[in-house]
């Protein structure tokens, strides 16, 4: 494959730059994304985390230009000022609330500043926060009648539990999606946001285009980016159908994947 020159790199994180429990991105891959910074390639995060979750290596060792967060639903550039919101409708958070409280699934809504949990509380606590010390950004409203009563619509929910439980409720959303997140764990987020979308409120304020993208993903959020980019990574153990879009499949992420692909695809001279 010859190599490419990018204006802007994407990146995914959990299981792309950061292992999932895990809060370091490897030092292989962070000399590498220097080295793309270092010749003019703008970088941006696109992730289903919520800011507040975005663990300190990325904003301290890599310190994007832009953030897609909540898989589009919110989008922040450097100054971390939002640029673009997408919140869910009133009724399908309604709906979903019930629906956890009923089944005894954990429901979190991400909010601006802080998540609030609906349901299940001690589920988030024990693993939603896979070791982050960010265990104060949870807000326990479990026991309040009113659930989806918020100021604010949240602009993604998270969903714990049974699959096979959280599945029967897929055709029902017409306005979400439900995109698996890791075994019985599902992000939910407006159709009106959507990575691709949050990604391309940046290409246009940048006057760019995807044939100037080059990005990095592993997960099922992420095959529309990695479809659209001029050069799509797939990460070494991301699933079969993801690899099958990519025009690139790198190295497993503890294999060094990230640097592995930059030094391959990335011409710098």
């Amino acid at each position: 494959m010859m190599k490419k020159n990018p204006k802007l790199a994407i990146f995914d994180i959990d299981g792309t730059l950061i292992k999932r429990g895990d809060t370091h991105i490897t030092e292989s891959a962070i000399t590498a994304i220097n080295r793309m910074r270092d010749n003019g390639i703008d970088v941006m995060i696109a992730t289903g985390r919520a800011f507040y979750f975005i663990q300190d290596d990325i904003h301290e060792r890599i310190n994007p230009d832009y953030y897609v967060t909540i898989n589009g639903a919110l989008v922040y550039n450097q100054n971390k000022e939002v640029v673009h919101e997408v919140p869910m409708l009133f009724n399908e958070v309604d709906t979903l609330t019930k629906f956890a409280r009923e089944h005894n699934l954990g429901i979190g809504y991400k909010l601006r500043d802080d998540m609030h949990i609906y349901s299940n509380f001690q589920i988030f606590l024990d693993v939603y926060l896979q070791g982050s010390p960010k265990a104060y950004i949870l807000k326990d409203y479990s026991s309040e009648v009113l659930a989806g009563q918020d100021d604010e619509m949240p602009k993604g929910i998270f969903l714990m539990g049974d699959e096979a439980t959280i599945e029967t409720k897929r055709e029902f959303l017409e306005d979400s999606y439900l995109s698996k997140a890791y075994h019985d764990a599902y992000d939910v987020y407006s159709k009106r946001a959507g990575k691709m979308k949050g990604i391309e409120v940046v290409l246009e304020k940048l006057e760019l285009s995807w044939d100037d993208v080059i990005a990095f993903g592993d997960a099922d959020n992420d095959v529309d980016m990695i479809e659209a980019a001029r050069i799509g990574v797939a990460m070494g153990d991301a699933p079969e159908h993801l690899k099958e879009v990519a025009d690139f499949v790198t190295k497993k992420l503890v294999d060094d994947g990230i640097a592995h692909a930059i030094e391959t695809l990335i011409d710098f001279n």
